[in-house]
């Protein structure tokens, strides 16, 4: 990256569970809260203190962001940490309601199931998917009844 990154600039945090979730500051006193489906905004600094650190809910299941339960809302960090590349090619594994949406657009029911498998794996996202089916009202009862086996969660 050409330019320095200002580590004191304040980057959002939006939470994807269904609860509220929080950590303890590494780079300043007190603790964090995100609030359930909520943002929140820290330094920089601390974002990257929290990952080098170990905390899954930002660094994920693999320490490069994969299905983290906390998604730093900020291009520039996540390139810092090695989550995204700059010139876009690596991209942070993150449920979004694209990403479900391409999902329910897959033909076979063998080639969702394998996509289902891969980007729903943290009980946040569980909880995530049965709100994006939901909320982008997509009505594929095959895949919906999938989607409540493999999160063990009804969609209602």
């Amino acid at each position: 990256m050409a330019n320095e990154l200002n580590l004191d600039t304040k980057v959002t945090l939006r939470n994807l569970a269904n609860w509220t979730v929080g950590f303890k500051r590494i780079e300043s006193n007190g603790d964090c809260s995100i609030p359930a489906k909520g943002t929140t905004r820290v330094t920089r600094n601390e974002v990257i203190a929290q990952v080098q650190n170990g905390n899954k809910l930002l660094a994920g299941v693999d320490n490069i962001g994969s299905h983290a339960t906390v998604i730093i809302q900020d291009a520039p960090t996540r390139v810092e940490l090695d989550f995204e590349s700059e010139d876009g090619k690596k991209k942070q594994r993150v449920l979004t309601d694209d990403v479900v949406k391409t999902m329910f657009e897959y033909k076979t029911m063998k080639t969702f199931e394998k996509h289902l498998e891969e980007n729903v794996v943290t009980r946040a996202e569980k909880f995530a998917i049965i709100e994006y089916v939901k909320n982008l009202n997509l009505n594929d009862y095959e895949k919906i009844r999938a989607v409540e086996k493999h999160t063990g969660l009804k969609v209602d």
